[in-house]
Order: C-alpha cells, then sequence, then structure tokens
C-alpha cells in the first residue's frame, strides 16, 4: 500500500491510496446488513408500544395524555442521549456504541414484558428502552457509513439499511396485534425483545468500525483519488461540534422533522381505531405507512447521490406535509382512502436515509459521531413534545385526526430549513 502525508486545512493525517481491486462482494455490503438489523431492534423498541397502546392502556388503566407521557419519555431519553454515544462512537468506534446500545434496549423491552405492571414501571423502562435505542441509530450509523462509504455513495448505503426499520414496522404492525391476541401483551415484549437481543449479537459479530480495518478502501473511491483511511490525527469533541454553524442549522430543522415524526409514529394506529376500525386494520395501517417509506427511500436515497441532499430532503418533506394535512379531509370518509393517503405520506417519510447521509457529510470524520449525536440530541424538544402537543390538540379539538395538520405544519417548517441549508456542491468530502 502507497501512504502519503497530505497537510489538510485543519490537520494532518495519514491517508492510504485506494488500491482495492478485489471484484467480489465489498465487506462494506455486510456493514450495511449489519447497519439493516440495527433498524430491527430500533423499530422493536420504538413501534411495539403504539401498535399494541390500546391493549396495554387497558390494562394498566392508562389515559390518552399518561399514554402519550410515555412515549414522550422515551423520546426524551431517545433523543437526549444521543450525544452520549454518538461521543462513545468517535471514542471506542461505532461496533462497540451499537452493541452496547443494542443490549440495553433489548432487555428492557424484555423486562417490561415481565414487570411492567403499572404507569411507574412503564415510564422507567421506557426510559431506559430509550436510552439504549439512542445509541443503535441516528448517533453511530452516520459515522459507520462515512467509514465505509465515498460520499457518492452514501445515499445508497443509508436507502439500504433503512428498509430494516421499514420492513420490521411493516411486520410488526401486523404480527404485534396478533401477538397481544395470543399469548398477552406481556408475552409479546418478551418475545420482540429477544429477537433485538439476536440481532444485536449478529451486529457484533458482522460490523468492523472502517473498511481499513478489513486492509480495504471505501466503497466507490476512484481508484486514482486518495481517500481518508484513518481517522485525523486532531482529536475532536462536544466543544468543537457546537461551534459549527451546521450543528444548529441541522438541529433546528431536526427538532420541527421530530415534531412530525413522532406525532404520527404514536398517533397513526390510534387515530384508525378513532375512526371506529378495528385493532386489525389500525395495524395495517401502519404496515401500509411502513411499506411505501419503503419505495420512497429507493427513491429518496438514490437520487441524493446525484443531486444535493438538501434538495432532496426539501421535496420529499414538503410531498409529506402535502397529505398529511390531507389525511384530515379523507379521516373517517372510508378505510381505502385513508389507506391510500397513509401510503403516499409514507413515500415521503422516505427521506430518511437522506437525513441520516446529509448527517455524514457536514461533520468531519473526527467529530462525525458526536456531531450526529449532538443533532439527535436537539432532537429531544421535538421528540418529547410532539406526541404530547398532539396528544392536547386532539383532547382540545375532540377530532385525534387534528394532529395531522400539526404535524403536517411542522414538517412543512423542517423542509424549509432543509432547503436553507449550505450547498455541498463544491465541498470536497471527508
Amino acid at each position: 500500500m502507497l501512504f502519503e502525508l497530505v497537510v489538510c486545512k485543519e490537520s494532518v493525517s495519514v491517508i492510504q491510496r485506494n488500491t482495492n481491486t478485489n471484484n467480489g462482494i465489498h465487506y462494506g455490503w455486510m456493514v450495511v446488513f449489519g447497519g439493516f438489523l440495527t433498524q430491527i431492534i430500533l423499530m422493536i423498541s420504538l413501534q411495539t408500544l403504539p401498535i399494541i397502546m390500546a391493549e396495554v392502556k387497558i390494562g394498566l388503566n392508562l389515559t390518552n395524555a399518561s399514554a402519550g407521557t410515555i412515549m414522550s419519555v422515551f423520546g426524551l431519553t431517545y433523543a437526549g442521549c444521543s450525544f452520549i454515544w454518538g461521543y462513545i462512537a468517535d471514542r471506542f468506534g461505532a461496533r462497540f456504541a451499537v452493541t452496547a446500545a443494542g443490549i440495553i434496549s433489548a432487555l428492557m423491552v424484555i423486562l417490561f414484558g415481565f414487570v411492567g405492571d403499572s404507569f411507574t414501571k412503564a415510564l422507567i423502562i421506557f426510559a431506559l428502552v430509550g436510552f439504549g435505542a439512542a445509541g443503535i441509530y441516528s448517533a453511530t450509523i452516520p459515522k459507520l457509513i462515512g467509514a465505509w462509504f465515498h460520499p457518492s455513495k452514501r445515499g445508497r448505503a443509508m436507502s439500504l439499511i433503512t428498509p430494516g426499520g421499514v420492513l420490521t414496522a411493516a411486520v410488526l404492525g401486523i404480527v404485534a396485534p396478533k401477538l397481544s391476541k395470543a399469548f398477552g401483551w406481556q408475552s409479546t415484549f418478551v418475545i420482540l425483545g429477544a429477537v433485538a437481543l439476536v440481532c444485536t449479537i449478529l451486529i457484533y459479530v458482522i460490523v468492523r468500525n472502517r473498511a481499513a480495518d478489513k486492509g480495504l478502501t471505501p466503497i466507490g473511491s476512484p481508484l486514482d483519488v486518495i481517500v481518508d483511511s484513518v481517522p485525523a490525527a486532531k482529536e475532536g469533541g462536544f466543544g468543537e461540534v457546537l461551534k459549527m454553524r451546521i450543528t444548529w442549522q441541522l438541529g433546528i430543522m431536526y427538532i420541527f422533522w421530530q415534531l412530525a415524526f413522532m406525532t404520527i409514529t404514536v398517533f397513526l394506529a390510534v387515530s384508525v381505531r378513532g375512526a371506529g376500525f378495528t385493532a386489525v386494520q389500525a395495524g395495517l395501517a401502519v404496515t401500509i405507512y411502513s411499506l411505501c417509506q419503503l419505495v420512497g427511500q429507493q427513491i429518496w436515497g438514490p437520487l441524493s447521490d446525484r443531486i444535493e441532499r438538501k434538495f432532496v430532503i426539501g421535496i420529499a418533506g414538503i410531498w409529506w406535509a402535502v397529505f398529511a394535512m390531507g389525511y384530515i379531509f379523507v379521516f373517517g370518509s372510508g378505510l381505502s382512502n385513508m389507506y391510500i393517503v397513509v401510503g403516499l405520506m409514507g413515500v415521503g417519510m422516505g427521506m430518511v436515509p437522506v437525513l441520516l447521509a446529509s448527517f455524514t457529510d457536514y461533520f468531519p470524520m473526527e467529530v462525525r459521531g458526536t456531531g450526529a449525536g449532538v443533532i439527535s440530541t436537539f432532537a429531544t424538544v421535538g421528540r418529547f413534545f410532539g406526541p404530547m402537543v398532539a396528544g392536547i390538540v386532539a383532547d382540545a379539538t375532540g377530532k385525534v385526526s387534528s394532529v395531522f395538520g400539526f404535524a403536517g405544519a411542522m414538517m412543512l417548517i423542517a423542509a424549509l430549513i432543509a432547503l436553507a441549508l449550505p450547498s455541498l456542491r463544491n465541498k470536497a468530502a471527508a
């Protein structure tokens, strides 16, 4: 291998010329599979409770406000602790961070099935589920993909990871209600938590922190272009990240995005039940929403490798906002109409891999985990207040469908902020 010392604008680092001529399957795609598995863990942590919330509400004698509070506390620890996991990923490697986070999250889901018999216990346990989930995805995956893929391939890589969450959510929408009906909601959490634990073990076995660990260079790196293969000599930290203007721009955008995302995550199935349909039909709405996200991911992800990601985020966000508001007009008019609009919303929500890829693009390698973690922590505001404010809106209007108008407005603001992000067209990506 040919090594060179290159003097960069901010630091001096040892980097490796791309001499990978292996025509076989690059190990980076195995890392993508590991990322796919993280989505299964995340969706089990995030979606199981909302999908069977009606049964849990009865079992624990919860009100709409208390049910929303449990999910808000989950959102608080999920987003609020992301900076911790991002720092751990930068300090000890993304592989260690994801594995530790997955173990915590999976074990807490299992524990809820065994001892979750009151509002207080549910609140505490899901706070811990959120803490673990904080290190499974947005705080760590951008760093991992940034180390294994050239910027021109990151959108596609992310679009192959996020289907893990989409497919899991689709399966959960069907399976979780049936498991709950057959075995009870407590056993449902135990079973699904065990699945998450198995996925965590597989991730530890498969994932490596960077391409250089396998003697490789990032996928998509041109053969005659020098690409980073080791961390820069300068160590990053929270202070450096917080001084960056882009941190605040992305953070504010993500707050509004999360206000919209968490509102629909919590209230989609509830709204269908509120329209007079069954738990299975409500679960099917979640499945349709999830499957259509899969379609959107394969559109927006690869598209963001061709045009600037900020434009893709803006377009997809406006699309989602329009159909979220449109849901209000079809609510209760017929299950088919509601399913169609939910599906179109799902296509817009397929922007998720583009968001994560943008986190990778805007931060240098040495602070990539911390940067993504700090942005995710900013989103605490959206994750905590989204379900809570939406619940208040629903109670005040007497119509659960009104939360879709609130969510649509929040997403529209996020889209406009995305369009105002700085251009990366002429930026040399690390």
